[in-house]
């Protein structure tokens, strides 16, 4: 028995609770001279019973309501640190930057106030308007290396760096992202002579906390990169200081940095280290990999872009 709340609290629930009681125990045909037959018949220790049972779903629900309210300001005040020039969208805040796209036509690319369903705030989010009509809402993003991508699963989880140039939006709103609809996920990646590499997915999900945000893909759809993240599909989030891989005797977050869907251990990580000119030497190929073949000389790359849009 867990009740935290006061009697002044208490009084009101239990007498709904009772009233539920009592009429969920008077038949149809019962006379109102029966009902204080009724009362009597409901036990004390049942209506006790009852009332701790629904007050301490209530607290539950409650503490729930207020980690997540924590999980979000911490996302809102810790990731985003400019935030000067957000374009503004009439109505509510849209559900992606698809929706965005979708309800003005001539967006263009910057950032915007995106609010997924489940997210108790609208943050700022970077989106990129192509060509072709659509809104990918970007998630990660890498250009020159200074941000430190070295980072521990509550930075992970709820987001880090700056929209403008290199972050990562955040596990938790990732989750609530990929819930509402059935995304495809576009990684870019680009080398050292400035040549660009794309391979796009589809059903790109992430689970929630509770089960370590498990990544999951449908399919390769193709592009002119290797596919290097099938290998990791139904990995759980690995960082640091939280070992979810299937990897035997070493953290692969530890040897190879960053955090990332390891799965023993990686055909791609883009939150390696960032090394200037690509190629570099070492015992653990720990930059930027998105992998054509295994073992040295190892490449990492100069800039990469993860972003996603519904299904069409």
């Amino acid at each position: 028995m867990r009740l935290r709340m006061n009697r002044t609290q208490l009084l009101p629930v239990a007498f709904l609770v009772l009233l539920s009681a009592i009429c969920k125990a008077r038949p149809a045909d019962r006379t109102p001279h029966d009902l204080s037959n009724t009362v009597y018949q409901v036990g004390t220790q049942t209506i006790l019973d009852l009332v701790v049972d629904k007050l301490n779903r209530l607290q539950q629900e409650m503490d729930e309501l207020k980690q997540q309210q924590i999980i979000t300001l911490e996302t809102r005040e810790g990731t985003y640190s400019d935030t000067t020039s957000i374009h503004r969208i009439v109505g509510p805040a849209p559900l992606d930057c698809h929706e965005v796209r979708r309800r003005e036509p001539r967006a263009v690319s910057g950032v915007y106030m995106i609010k997924p369903r489940g997210q108790f705030d609208a943050l700022p989010i970077y989106c990129e308007m192509d060509k072709e009509g659509y809104g990918w809402t970007v998630f990660q993003r890498r250009m020159d290396g200074s941000e430190d991508f070295n980072r521990h699963w509550r930075d992970y989880s709820r987001g880090f760096g700056n929209v403008s140039s290199e972050f990562w939006l955040g596990n938790e709103f990732l989750h609530h992202l990929t819930m509402q609809y059935n995304y495809i996920l576009r990684v870019e990646v680009t080398d050292w002579f400035n040549r660009k590499y794309i391979a796009d997915y589809s059903g790109f999900e992430v689970d929630s906390k509770r089960n370590d945000f498990r990544m999951t893909i449908e399919e390769f759809l193709g592009g002119n990169a290797t596919d290097a993240l099938t290998y990791h599909s139904g990995s759980k989030f690995t960082t640091t200081d939280k070992d979810n891989d299937d990897s035997e005797g070493v953290n692969c977050a530890v040897v190879h940095h960053g955090g990332w869907w390891f799965q023993a251990c990686d055909r791609s990580n883009l939150n390696g280290l960032y090394y200037q000119d690509g190629t570099y030497g070492g015992e653990w190929d720990d930059g930027i990999e998105w992998k054509e073949t295994d073992g040295p000389p190892f490449y990492s790359y100069k800039a990469t872009k993860m972003m996603l849009r519904p299904w069409e």
